[in-house]
């Protein structure tokens, strides 16, 4: 230690005694834990004093710790030789872009040899290991407090070559691992641990590499990686997401702390799957480097008797072969001089393959449903899986007959193994299922449900999620293909296929292995029917067994069709494939039930069996769910027809007894009719299944507005028989006698089953649902049921559970407008009475203020305003005057219960619904300037009531509860909508196009109405990120629209407050609250900047210069130090740009300070000339010129592309000095 302790000595001012100190107590002291501190010691001074000490120094220091740890590997304990290796990694990286390539070269050389003789412990292996964690910049890299560009020149040196050097030694260190285990089988347990720590050791690099994230010379992902990653663009997440193993990091990541709530949000494969560059190509498509992996993990299972081993090999090993599963990319596919990309892409898929095969095979052969199989299972699926999905994602180059080849097609044609690979896999999936299946007839099924609630929580259910979304792939792929290959060819009829007869083309390869998935689809169908049907007899047995025990009310639960939505689209897309086959068997399955229903209720009397009626209902809920799923799909915002496959099996039947579609549908109406006739007596009552019911009422309003009385003009053509069965009379069809049993079945369910929300809430959906279809509307109000339904609802409603009286009102309201004129005011006369009567039996009586509390009373107003927000959810051209009347008519009403609870939450908070919805869906731009001023000013009668409201409850609440937060939204929700009605048909208030006095007239309103946000809510309930979404949003479209009348009627105490929230909205993890607040300061310093400040009131002058100030301050520094979406730049930067044209003086003192938190001269002259030429840039910008020289009364913002080029320019530059780590 001489050599060192001399340096130490002879550096400038020389190193503090404490290092050197630190030094001695590695060498000499007999105390481990002295030991690691002083090394924690070396490792900040160096970081610390690495100028001070110079390149020679530091590098000295590095190569005698190195040797040190490669001589005393065996005397010290083995947490201070770990971290006597990551001491030196971490040296090696803060040394690494100032020393010379032959160093860097030196160094990675002398990792490798110490990797490849295989000491124990390899302190190469450990120190590379370390050193590929340090320069990756995930979470595991020290804090150097250098700039980000100084980590990214790291990691670009690094990675092509010394990582290569790195890995290429681990990769022999398994090669001969491999050999010597084949070598040792009978060695004493000593030998193999031995090779198991080595084997472990090795594959902790490859699995480091394997989920490295290369940079790239695109210059879009060097922006990406200083800016950041995309932020939420939702508030929620998907109930079931895959198990991403090994997801890659990246520079970004050594930012945890700015990350946190942030959700990356980019393509699943893109995050999943490792993407290499060329260099690797040679290294990595080696077939026998391939099968190399495949052979460790097999050699691995052994190792798994170390259990002092966290994670084990066998682990690592499948880890590093899901990634390699996904290898992808044109770089790492590139031609050779020998080989095309195609042919590369064929070996090593045909690799992957035979491997994977075997896998397969070997884990088929396991006992699945064990827990110890559980980490094999779950990884060789999401192999499977990566494989598939990888591959079905790139394209090949190969043309046949004119088309370039589809890549399953090329799949098929270029590996040989292909048929087998996939007709393994379909097994696999029935396997999975099979054994799901025999937990539940064997003894580990009461331990499962203990454990882990049910089956479908098991991780073969798991596994076969995963399987079961790599075949929908296949699937898709070849029915995208199919019908763009028809779209095709009815555009060109005739093409040349004589040339091509014999060539295995996209159309012969595709129609081949169509047939493959057909006859694999009814494997999986049936083991999953059985599956679910045994599911059943396991839930209805426990149900039975925890009879009279406390259990969760199933209405607080999700429903079955939307928790097991993905398994039921799967089931669905299988179905298709053969649609005779598979809805005969859920038709015969549906029927035998139904059957078995029956004969049951005739034979019950005494001797029922409660527990066959439950497994019949619970079997019969989930046929019906299939049978949903296969008929049509979900939609929201586009029309959902009829499934092609259905159409095409449909026209191959004679007439509806021989079409199953038609003959299920059919079915489940008869079921529902014998549900509800055996539910009516008396004596079976007891029999009766909600849930059942329930569900039958949701298959019909997923196909009922589909399939009954279908509009011919979608479809380029139908079958007969659907037209027969369901279309209208003039076509020959029954559609009408189908609506009138479906209205008489919704009846019989209200009276039956008048207790049951859930049902009736279904029904009325399903009212709801139909009554969107103009023809089925037309159809229902004209039967003599419509008339009777709207007596009894009117007569009854009192009877019904409150929470549905308003989507009642809604479904008669909605399907009343088809009616002829004179029985359509008739009807709306009805509901008007029915609402009005129920506040008239309330307000109108003489003791009402001093009852006013009581709760049944409370209850009927509740109603009453539940039926009006209803009315006002079925607003249309139709009805439109009426319920604008029947508004400014309750009005007075509305003003009046507001003042009187006053200190009540509910009666307010649906008062503010109902202004919401009548602001939402009354279209003030029908009626005339007169009505649309009345309308005005009865909101803001309304508005001003709520805000005495809620000043008698003197300072607004801390309230975070989802009550508290959900009045504020409605609240937001009501005056955003406004501002959407009034200033749907014009740009902004200056416009002609609107009336001034109107205009000025809802300005008013609308202004009123946020400041009564920010008056009657907590600060802290509109920072919630909800709340503040839609605040946000309503801010920039106040500031879009009504920037005149804002400046006119909003208080300057209030406007304070909006600044704030506009300062809370930049850089906030929720990508539409960040871009909403840039839209919102763009436009607002815009507008400021044009017209100036001079005609403000001092108050709102000096707000708004220290507003701005805050503004500026926080946009620079996010843009500048903090993870940021790339996607906001432009209008982040518009907003920077128009802040500091503002007040330029600011902006230059903000660039002050960063130039003197510059450590090194050199940085700062960089930042200055990277700021000069900024400031030259925006002087030429035509953005900044345009804005300068407008003469419109609200300014337009600065258009954010014309400043990308300048501004990403700066940005950069700027980040990769000031971003440290």
């Amino acid at each position: 230690m001489r050599k060192l302790n001399t340096s130490f000595k002879n550096s400038e001012n020389g190193l503090m005694q404490s290092q050197l100190e630190n030094m001695l107590w590695v060498t000499n002291s007999s105390v481990p834990t002295a030991k690691f501190f002083a090394l924690r010691g070396i490792k900040e001074a160096v970081i610390t004093r690495y100028s001070v000490l110079g390149l020679a120094e530091v590098l000295a220091l590095r190569d005698e710790l190195f040797q040190l740890a490669l001589e005393n590997s065996r005397a010290v304990e083995a947490f201070v030789l770990d971290s006597l290796c990551w001491v030196v990694a971490v040296i090696t990286k803060r040394a690494w872009v100032d020393m010379p390539e032959d160093q860097k070269a030196l160094f990675t050389q002398k990792l490798c040899d110490d990797i490849v003789l295989h000491n124990t412990p390899c302190i190469g292996m450990i120190t590379a290991t370390y050193l590929i964690d340090e320069i990756a910049g995930g979470s595991k890299c020290s804090q150097f407090r250098l700039p980000w560009e100084f980590h990214y020149t790291c990691k670009t040196t690094f990675e092509n070559t010394h990582m290569l050097q790195i890995f290429e030694a681990a990769l022999k260190v398994i090669h001969r691992q491999l050999q010597r285990s084949t070598e040792m089988q009978h060695t004493p347990v000593s030998g193999s641990h031995t090779i198991a720590y080595e084997r472990r050791s090795a594959l902790h690099i490859a699995d480091r590499v394997f989920n490295w994230a290369f940079t790239s010379s695109d210059e879009n992902k060097v922006i990406a990686a200083s800016f950041g990653h995309s932020k939420s663009r939702s508030t929620g997440t998907s109930a079931k997401a895959s198990q991403h193993h090994g997801s890659s990091e990246d520079l970004e990541d050594m930012d945890s702390d700015e990350r946190s709530g942030t959700a990356i949000f980019e393509d699943e494969l893109q995050s999943r799957t490792p993407i290499f560059p060329r260099n690797w190509q040679t290294l990595l498509l080696n077939k026998e480097v391939l099968a190399m992996f495949f052979l460790v993990y097999e050699a691995a299972l052994g190792d798994q008797m170390h259990a002092y081993f966290s994670p084990g090999s066998s682990h690592l090993a499948l880890q590093c072969l899901v990634q390699i599963s996904g290898i992808r990319g044109k770089e790492i596919f590139a031609a050779t001089s020998t080989k095309s990309s195609d042919i590369l892409r064929a070996e090593f898929a045909q690799v992957i393959m035979r491997n994977q095969l075997q896998m397969i095979r070997h884990v088929c052969s396991m006992n699945l449903t064990s827990e110890g199989s559980e980490d094999i299972v779950v990884a060789t699926t999401q192999m499977i899986r990566r494989f598939i999905e990888t591959q079905l994602e790139e394209p090949s180059t190969t043309i046949v007959g004119n088309q370039r080849l589809h890549s399953l097609a090329f799949l098929v044609i270029g590996v040989p193994e292909a048929h087998e690979y996939f007709g393994e896999v379909s097994k696999f999936i029935c396997m999975l299922l099979n054994s799901a299946a025999g937990l539940l007839q064997s003894d580990m099924l009461q331990r499962i449900d203990d454990d882990f609630g049910d089956v479908d929580n098991y991780f073969v259910m798991q596994a076969f999620d995963e399987l079961a979304s790599a075949w929908s792939t296949v699937i898709n792929e070849i029915r995208e293909w199919e019908y763009l290959e028809e779209a095709t060819k009815s555009g060109e009829q005739a093409s040349a296929h004589s040339s091509t007869d014999k060539q295995l083309d996209n159309q012969s390869v595709l129609g081949s292995f169509m047939h493959f998935l057909v006859t694999t689809a009814y494997l999986i169908r049936s083991e999953y029917i059985q599956l679910r049907m045994l599911i059943c007899e396991d839930s209805v047995a426990s149900s039975s067994q925890q009879e009279g025990s406390l259990s969760i009310d199933q209405g607080l639960l999700a429903k079955d069709y939307v928790v097991y939505e993905d398994q039921l689209q799967f089931f669905a897309l299988l179905a298709r494939l053969d649609v005779r086959t598979s809805l005969g068997r859920l038709y015969e399955n549906l029927c035998s039930r139904c059957n078995a229903i029956q004969n049951e209720i005739t034979s019950a009397e005494s001797s029922s069996n409660r527990h066959t009626f439950d497994l019949l209902h619970e079997q019969m809920q989930w046929i019906i769910m299939m049978i949903g799923f296969t008929l049509c799909d979900s939609g929201t915002s586009e029309r959902v027809l009829i499934p092609k496959p259905i159409l095409e099996y449909s026209t191959s039947c004679q007439g509806t007894e021989q079409n199953l579609a038609v003959q299920c549908i059919m079915a489940m109406l008869k079921t529902l009719e014998i549900e509800l006739s055996s539910s009516h007596t008396s004596s079976n009552a007891d029999y009766g299944s909600p849930l059942l019911v329930e569900t039958l009422f949701w298959a019909l309003r997923r196909i009922g507005p589909v399939y009954i009385l279908p509009d011919l003009s979608d479809y380029h053509r139908i079958s007969q028989s659907i037209i027969t069965a369901f279309g209208r009379s003039k076509d020959g069809g029954n559609g009408g006698v189908v609506i009138r049993g479906i209205v008489d079945l919704i009846k019989q369910t209200f009276d039956i089953w008048s207790a049951e929300e859930d049902v009736l809430q279904m029904c009325v959906s399903l009212m709801l649902e139909l009554g969107q279809r103009t023809a089925i509307a037309q159809e229902i109000v004209s039967l003599p049921q419509f008339t009777l339904l709207m007596e009894f609802f009117t007569s009854n409603i009192g009877s019904l559970p409150e929470a549905i009286h308003g989507s009642i009102i809604e479904a008669l309201a909605l399907l009343a407008c088809h009616a002829p004129p004179a029985d359509h005011e008739q009807s709306f006369l009805k509901l008007k009475a029915l609402i009005l009567n129920s506040f008239n039996q309330v307000v109108r009586k003489s003791d009402f203020v001093a009852q006013q509390q009581d709760a049944r009373l409370v209850n009927q107003l509740l109603g009453g305003l539940d039926m009006i927000d209803g009315l006002l959810s079925a607003a249309n051209f139709r009805n439109l005057n009426a319920i604008f009347a029947l508004f400014f008519e309750i009005q007075p009403l509305l003003e009046q219960l507001l003042a009187m609870y006053s200190c009540d939450d509910e009666i307010p908070c649906q008062v503010v619904q109902v202004m919401e919805s009548a602001s939402r869906y009354l279209d003030i731009s029908s009626i005339s300037d007169e009505h649309m001023v009345r309308f005005s000013h009865g909101f803001r009668g309304l508005l001003q009531q709520y805000q005495k409201s809620c000043s008698n409850l003197q300072a607004p609440q801390p309230g975070n509860d989802i009550e508290s937060l959900s009045k504020v939204r409605t609240l937001i929700s009501a005056i955003s909508y406004l501002v959407h009605n009034e200033m749907g048909f014009a740009s902004d208030e200056s416009s002609p196009s609107i009336d001034k006095a109107v205009s000025d007239d809802y300005g008013e309103t609308e202004v009123f109405g946020l400041y009564c946000v920010y008056i009657t809510a907590h600060s802290s309930q509109l920072l919630a990120p909800n709340v503040l979404r839609m605040l946000m949003q309503l801010i920039s479209e106040m500031v879009q629209y009504r920037i005149p009348s804002l400046l006119r009627w909003l208080p300057a105490n209030v406007w304070g407050q909006m600044l704030d929230t506009l300062l809370a909205g930049i850089n906030h993890d929720i990508y539409d609250i960040g871009q909403r607040a840039y839209e919102a300061i763009s436009k607002l310093a815009a507008y400021v900047k044009v017209t100036g400040v001079g005609n403000m009131p001092d108050n709102l002058r000096s707000i708004f210069s220290h507003g701005f100030k805050q503004l500026l301050s926080k946009l620079l520094w996010a843009l500048l130090f903090s993870t940021f979406d790339m996607e906001l730049v432009e209008s982040a930067g518009s907003a920077l740009v128009t802040l500091g044209l503002l007040d330029p003086g600011h902006f230059q003192s903000c660039f002050s300070e960063l130039f003197a938190q510059a450590e090194a001269a050199a940085f700062a002259e960089r930042l200055s000339a990277t700021l000069a030429k900024f400031n030259a840039d925006l002087e030429s910008s035509d953005g900044v010129k345009q804005l300068l020289e407008t003469t419109k009364p609200i300014p337009d913002p600065i258009d954010g592309a014309m400043l990308r080029q300048p501004l990403f320019e700066f940005l950069v530059n700027t980040r990769a000095v000031l971003r440290t780590k």
